[in-house]
């Protein structure tokens, strides 16, 4: 088969490898594609670093549940409603798997009321099923150009647990009671229903936070959240924190061959550093 597989990626499998050869001994599986093609190279680097990237299998899709599945009343039993609350997130732009929001407005004691909220995806993933032992083999979900390999299936991460503007959603909460030096007074765990009121871009959350002119529900929030993630971030690195910087980066596409045609620096704002730092908070606290 040499002449048909000159110029071509193969994938084999290693079968032994005698102490006297040079060489493993081993078997053709299959043939992956034309060397230099862009699909191809993809899913060498994906085999090379052994990244999950097949279809999720009937076992996995199994344990979703239906596509209209909703939330109600008996299902919400032991959570705490919190759909009054001015909820918001902050993602990059065209995000559709939100997995965290917070919020934060005025107590009547002048303190602030700040609250991190996580897509509750247990309620769905439940322990030692197939689709709970495919999201431990996979750990993450990963970001190609122009493609994101999931975790969990779709309906989990891009729809039913994915806190999107004006949705009911399941989340785990975590309210802090805060003063307006930054130092907390009081905190709470426990499962909640959310009704997220904007689901912001960076550079949407940005323009609330340097534009004081700005003064409904969600700029205020935004601009109360930056106040407090400042102290937080400041007494961290008086405290020895560690900083750990590494470059993000942006690709544009082409919208037809969706080859990339251009790539950028990903420039950190504040409104970065504000969501960041809530979600150390949200770990440190618990």
């Amino acid at each position: 088969q040499r002449n048909a597989l000159e110029g071509k990626h193969i994938l084999v499998a290693i079968d032994s490898w005698p102490v006297d050869s040079k060489f493993p001994l081993g078997h053709y599986l299959k043939t992956l594609g034309k060397m230099g093609d862009k699909s191809t190279e993809i899913e060498v680097i994906m085999l090379e670093h052994d990244v999950a990237h097949e279809s999720f299998s009937g076992d996995v899709l199994a344990c979703l549940p239906p596509p209209d599945w909703t939330i109600t009343e008996e299902n919400s039993i032991g959570r705490r409603d919190l759909r009054d609350l001015p909820v918001l997130s902050i993602d990059p732009p065209n995000c559709k798997d939100i997995d965290d929001a917070l919020h934060s407005r005025t107590l009547s004691n002048g303190n602030y009321e700040v609250g991190v909220h996580i897509a509750d995806v247990t309620h769905f993933l439940l322990p030692g099923t197939a689709m709970d032992k495919e999201a431990s083999n996979r750990s993450t979900a990963t970001y190609l150009v122009g493609k994101r390999l999931d975790m969990i299936p779709g309906l989990l991460s891009e729809t039913l647990c994915s806190l999107k503007q004006g949705q009911d959603r399941f989340a785990f909460s975590v309210l802090w009671e805060i003063t307006p030096t930054g130092d907390i007074v009081n905190v709470d765990f426990f499962k909640s229903i959310i009704r997220s009121i904007a689901s912001l871009s960076y550079t949407e959350a940005q323009i609330m936070i340097d534009d004081p002119n700005m003064n409904d529900e969600r700029a205020t929030s935004v601009r109360q959240l930056n106040k407090l993630s400042k102290i937080f971030r400041r007494r961290r690195i008086e405290a020895g924190a560690l900083t750990l910087a590494s470059p993000t980066v942006s690709f544009a596409l082409d919208s037809e061959s969706q080859n990339p045609t251009d790539v950028q620096i990903y420039t950190l704002q504040e409104s970065n550093m504000l969501v960041e730092e809530f979600m150390l908070l949200a770990n440190i606290t618990v």
